[in-house]
């Protein structure tokens, strides 16, 4: 569960609105016609720019957004090193009795094949073909959060304009300006907070977590590619190895450290 981006969220409304709630006037910043222009705008936005049946898959992004879980990229060393090791003294069919253990589909999709026997550079256009249709909806929810992100201020601003227009073909009562003047500002407000509390934070993330899938299924691919060739158990790990960070190699480490210790 994605909880840093609720959490987010909710402490920007609060500074917000809690600054808003400490002046005077408070009751401006809350208009249903703006709010209602800025949201319906963007959404009318988003209709012209993508096809239905793109715009069908977004609910499903939102929710795999905050359902996304990151590969524990580490866990892979440990576990190609012992995988390799059946390979090498039972054969590949051995890893077979692996298969039911695991839980993640990818290492699972890729060692099947290695068990069928298919070809080394099938699995890898296979491989590649799976790693790019699981990216390719993480993908468009970054370049549809990107997109909404741009036109929502840009509808507060339309928004803004319109309440001008009507604000100076009405200037009978000058007492009036200032406080059209703020309805008119309202809708800026809107799109301003929008887009860069939810939409663009959202299209960012959204971006770093399929830079993190795709280093995770690169490093499962050059795993399963080592045990099909026979690869020695050190050489597969020291291939995974240059995948990780200093910082991550220096955690995994200290982790089999405590566990031998505890042994």
């Amino acid at each position: 569960m994605e909880k840093s981006t609720l959490a987010g969220i909710g402490t920007g409304l609060l500074l917000i609105y809690g600054s808003i709630f400490m002046g005077s006037g408070w009751m401006t910043f809350f208009d249903p016609a703006s709010l209602l222009l800025v949201i319906g705008g963007t959404i009318a936005g988003m209709m012209v720019q993508f096809t239905f049946e793109e715009l069908k898959t977004v609910p499903k992004c939102v929710k795999g957004f905050f359902n996304f879980m990151k590969p524990n990229t580490k866990d892979y060393i440990e576990t190609f090193g012992e995988l390799s090791k059946i390979a090498r003294r039972e054969g590949l069919l051995a890893l077979d009795r692996q298969l039911e253990e695991m839980d993640d589909v990818f290492l699972k999709f890729g060692l099947e094949m290695a068990v069928d026997g298919i070809d080394e550079n099938e699995i890898r256009d296979l491989l590649n073909q799976n790693a790019a249709t699981e990216l390719k909806a993480h993908k468009f929810a970054a370049k549809f959060f990107n997109a909404a992100g741009a036109a929502c201020p840009a509808f507060g601003m339309i928004g803004t304009l319109i309440g001008l227009i009507q604000m100076m073909g009405n200037l009978s009562d000058p007492s009036q300006i200032g406080a059209g003047m703020a309805v008119a500002l309202v809708t800026t407000f809107y799109g301003a907070l929008i887009s860069n509390l939810v939409l663009l934070p959202f299209a960012s993330k959204k971006d770093e977590q399929v830079k993190v899938l795709q280093y995770a299924r690169e490093m499962v691919k050059t795993g399963v590619l080592g045990i099909v060739r026979g690869d020695s158990p050190s050489m597969i790990q020291k291939r995974l190895q240059l995948f990780l960070t200093s910082e991550e190699l220096n955690a995994a480490d200290s982790v089999e450290a405590a566990e031998v210790e505890v042994a």
